[in-house]
């Protein structure tokens, strides 16, 4: 009962709020907890839906490329209980048609669709690589009906996922969590001794201490690593509050945890230690016994968090919970650290977490301009999301028009105040990282703006960027205007409205024009030299800038 309470509630909210039927209201509420975005963000810039319908859409209801993390998710959602073995089939064929042979088929496609496209293109010809994710989420369950279809889809496609009611459920109960405060852990490490060391008390553990941090290394068996998570879960009612101070989720089966799952799963698994760079911890209290303890070295905690090895601590767990037996002589290293110093847990989770970008927005979450940033927004009806899960916990959302994630207002501030759409559109983690270093570095040149002074100047700039912002999205998706190049040039059309300074309206209609004019000359160019032309691409070089500027007389302040 409860879970149709809420998510019957949720969807009703967004019925209501873009006047959408009840199977459209159900994808975009899909597509908000499963890519952590707002409802207007879902909508805006996620859902394939044209005017509230889902035409020419080749059944991908949300499309979302994150150029950062290399990797694009693309949804398939079913507002129906039943689960289709041809709706699944044709939900493959028709992505490989349109994604992996360049919509060979000629599928008819919608232009968020065919944007999506050329986005994807423009990156891999590019010599980058996405990795894809389908997701299938049906409104139905799991059954042992229908699992006899979901796992031999699962088995031939590696790239998807199936989900159902109760994992949307938890999904949104998983993000409503991250506001919960974590109730107080115990537990005690139990370190392996040394099987090479012939003394009559061979060493476990190696322990220091620099100035008020103290350190311990040591071998854990894999087992008492998952009585670790069994623990969270008996007191914290879950398991990813143990990772609460990680920079990424568990990023599923991709390619590097498929070969941790291998390795576990070998003959070889007892090398896992040698394999694999083992698992950070930090906790608030650490106590280690001045010596050996009837045979043991326990190692007592308090509030112990895992801040590197999430991938490798969730596959263990997905080992252990199947057939804790096959983990049996598993070790792994861990390395353990005592400390409550916000800067040097910020500054150990930073240099342990190298194999793929940090999650800066999580970062700059609880820093003071942000907190005053949220203030403002709210007091003028706009829901400024900063933490992961706000979308779904925000005690103000009855009262608020409109909301959307910090990083977008951010996004969109880079792109007009300090004058870099090219880099706006390029990459959000720089932006994220570069705000981040000004929030700490005095030297830094937008220290003044992000210091978290009250009386920063940024938070009528935030707001005046996301005035524009939603401007140009509301713009984009009016289908007023027909040349499919405002699908890629948010971000420039955003700089040039802030540097005309002028009527918003007028400067629009400017704007278009010349950017029709300036990419139709940037098409000729390409054909004269045989090269193709590509919206996205042109919109994330510096040259579409200048263009603009030379076209408008347009002059730049920063660098």
């Amino acid at each position: 009962m409860n879970k149709e309470l809420f998510i019957n509630g949720f969807k009703n909210r967004i019925k209501a709020k873009f006047n959408l039927t009840d199977a459209c209201a159900f994808e975009i509420l899909v597509l908000a907890a499963f890519l952590d975005l707002s409802f207007d963000e879902v909508m805006a810039n996620v859902s394939t839906l044209l005017n509230g319908k889902g035409s020419n859409d080749a059944g991908m209801d949300g499309i979302y490329i994150d150029e950062d993390q290399s990797i694009m998710h693309i949804f398939q959602i079913k507002s129906s209980e039943g689960i289709g073995d041809n709706i699944l089939s044709k939900f493959i064929t028709d992505y490989r048609n349109i994604f992996v042979y360049d919509n060979s088929s000629s599928i008819p496609l919608n232009q968020k669709v065919a944007a999506a496209l050329e986005q994807h293109k423009s990156i891999v010809s590019s010599g980058k690589i996405l990795e894809t994710t389908l997701y299938f989420i049906f409104a139905g369950e799991k059954s042992e009906q229908n699992s006899h279809i979901i796992q031999r889809h699962l088995d031939s496609n590696e790239y998807l996922e199936i989900y159902d009611i109760n994992d949307l459920y938890n999904k949104i109960d998983s993000l409503v969590y991250e506001h919960r405060k974590r109730k107080t852990v115990k537990f005690s490490f139990m370190a392996d001794r040394s099987n090479i060391s012939l003394k009559k008390d061979p060493q476990a553990i190696i322990s220091f201490q620099i100035q008020n941090i103290k350190a311990v290394n040591f071998r854990l068996s894999a087992l008492n690593l998952c009585k670790l998570l069994d623990n969270e879960k008996h007191v914290n009612k879950r398991v990813d509050t143990v990772f609460s101070d990680n920079i990424r989720g568990f990023l599923r089966y991709n390619k590097t945890n498929k070969n941790i799952l291998s390795t576990l799963e070998s003959d070889y698994s007892e090398y896992f230690p040698f394999l694999n760079n083992g698992i950070t911890i930090i906790a608030d209290q650490v106590k280690l016994p001045q010596e050996m303890q009837a045979g043991y070295y326990p190692i007592e905690t308090v509030n112990p968090v895992i801040v590197n090895g999430l991938q490798t601590t969730s596959v263990i767990y997905d080992v252990y919970q199947k057939d804790s037996s096959k983990l049996d002589g598993v070790y792994v290293l861990a390395r353990l650290y005592e400390t409550n110093d916000k800067e040097i847990v910020d500054k150990i989770t930073d240099a342990t977490n190298t194999q793929s970008p940090i999650n800066f927005r999580d970062k700059i979450s609880n820093r003071d301009f942000n907190l005053y940033a949220k203030t403002l927004f709210e007091s003028n009806e706009i829901g400024y999301l900063i933490k992961r899960g706000d979308t779904f916990e925000n005690h103000l959302s009855q009262m608020l028009k409109e909301s959307v994630h910090s990083d977008t207002v951010l996004k969109f501030w880079y792109a007009t105040f300090n004058e870099h759409p090219e880099i706006a559109k390029n990459s959000k983690s720089i932006i994220l990282e570069d705000i981040y270093d000004a929030t700490v570095d005095k030297n830094h040149k937008l220290y003044n703006l992000f210091s978290g002074d009250k009386d920063s100047p940024i938070y009528q700039q935030l707001m005046k960027a996301y005035k524009i912002y939603k401007f140009v999205i509301d713009k984009r998706n009016s289908a007023k205007y027909d040349n499919d190049l405002i699908l890629y040039a948010d971000e420039l059309i955003s700089y040039g409205i802030y540097k005309l300074n002028d009527d918003y309206e007028k400067s629009y209609h400017k704007i278009y024009e010349t950017l029709i004019t300036l990419t139709e000359k940037e098409k000729r160019l390409f054909t004269e030299k045989g090269i193709t032309y590509s919206h996205n691409s042109y919109f994330k070089s510096a040259k579409s800038k200048y263009d603009l500027n030379n076209e408008l007389g347009i002059i730049e302040v920063h660098s």
